[in-house]
């Protein structure tokens, strides 16, 4: 078979991505997660045309559109909170998280999971993975997460790092994307939130991926009984602007130690995208049509779990994990060809589509899927028995 070469894209419309070879793709990736009210989306598109005939950027100076941006931002959340910042990535998102909590706080200790996604600098990766370079940042703690360790044995490292050493804040990703759509119980998430009010810690939400309803609800957090001290947000927020939050518990005030801002923080840009974005989603039902896509998925993709091809996720955002010895890249290469466009790393498909797919394309989709899921199954217990 001959290698795939992704396609060169040149126009997109919702959940429908056209080639340069005059093929169209069903998007079952939209763009990382971040078009999540499908792509050109008409009228996000005219309040940012608007937005840059008048004014780009300002460095610092504030706009309208922004103190707009800010007001629709925390309607989603308790009066207790308030959006911060608008940065352009997660990453600038969590970088400035961590240091708010090391000011706030007056600790140089954090905490985060193995395989959760907070960003690739040197420290947000830090806290998520080994990236076998040999870094180590003093007071950094990766604990295990689900996928290899008990959730009781989780707590008990987790409560030791916090009586021992000074700690500011712990990081959790709740339905880690890249590191395999696992995720912790309810209870889990309940005792970590306590150990850190018990222990004067920050629980910083990583929602960048889960938030606004990409994980069911408007976020993970809002059906766990709690709200965290400070929740990351982004992604679908901008509908594939680059555009990114820090919402914080507002007795934590923002001090300049905390070095807050950056050259396109707050921009009038991304705040026009994020306006927009968010008064659509307020038009929509979006629980909803979750509901509907995750159904869809689970009825899909539930059955293969007993033939060792696992399916982890919740509402719209979904991993599928393939059994031992499948091919992925030939796997993933026949579900190009079939027109449908999904990612994949190691072993697993991630599967992200927008919320306003058409639901005829996500049963296609996923029929595609589900197809050379088996195919490759079968392919794979073939060559074994020809061993």
């Amino acid at each position: 078979m001959k290698p795939m070469h992704p396609p060169r894209i040149t126009k997109a419309e919702n959940d429908i991505l056209f080639a340069e070879n005059g093929r169209s793709y069903i998007d079952f990736f939209s763009a990382h997660g971040t078009t999540w009210l499908g792509h050109c989306n008409k009228g996000i598109a005219a309040r940012i045309a608007e937005q840059l005939a008048n004014v780009w950027i300002t460095g610092g100076l504030e706009t309208a559109v922004h103190i707009e941006a800010k007001a629709i931002v925390e309607s989603f959340f308790p009066s207790s909170h308030e959006l911060v910042a608008l940065y352009s990535t997660g990453m600038e998102a969590a970088e400035f998280a961590l240091r708010i909590a090391r000011v706030a706080k007056k600790a140089n200790g954090v905490v985060g999971f193995e395989q959760s996604m907070h960003g690739k600098s040197l420290a947000t990766a830090h806290l998520g993975w080994d990236n076998k370079d040999r870094l180590c940042i003093p007071d950094f703690y990766r604990l295990p997460f689900v996928q290899s360790c008990p959730e009781g044995e989780i707590l008990k490292r987790l409560k030791g790092v916090l009586a021992k050493d000074p700690v500011s804040a712990v990081f959790v990703e709740p339905l880690q994307g890249i590191g395999g759509g696992y995720r912790a119980s309810d209870q889990f998430y309940q005792e970590v939130s306590r150990l850190c009010l018990e222990n004067d810690v920050l629980l910083v939400f990583d929602e960048i991926l889960t938030g606004f309803y990409r994980s069911g609800p408007a976020f993970f957090f809002s059906e766990l009984g709690f709200v965290p001290d400070i929740i990351l947000i982004g992604k679908a927020m901008g509908n594939g602007f680059p555009v990114s939050g820090v919402v914080v518990n507002k007795k934590y005030p923002i001090q300049k130690e905390m070095l807050p801002g950056s050259t396109y923080s707050g921009n009038a840009l991304a705040s026009a995208a994020t306006l927009a974005t968010l008064q659509q989603m307020k038009s929509m039902d979006l629980p909803q049509r979750v509901s509907r896509i995750e159904k869809t998925i689970v009825d899909s993709f539930g059955p293969l779990e007993e033939l060792g091809i696992a399916c982890r996720g919740k509402g719209a955002m979904w991993i599928a994990e393939l059994a031992p010895g499948m091919n992925i890249e030939e796997i993933v290469g026949n579900i190009v060809r079939r027109g449908v466009l999904v990612s994949y790393s190691r072993h697993q498909i991630r599967i992200l589509p927008a919320v306003t797919i058409e639901p005829s394309n996500l049963e296609k989709a996923c029929s595609v899927i589900k197809d050379e899921l088996l195919r490759g199954l079968q392919g794979e217990r073939i060559s074994r028995s020809n061993k």
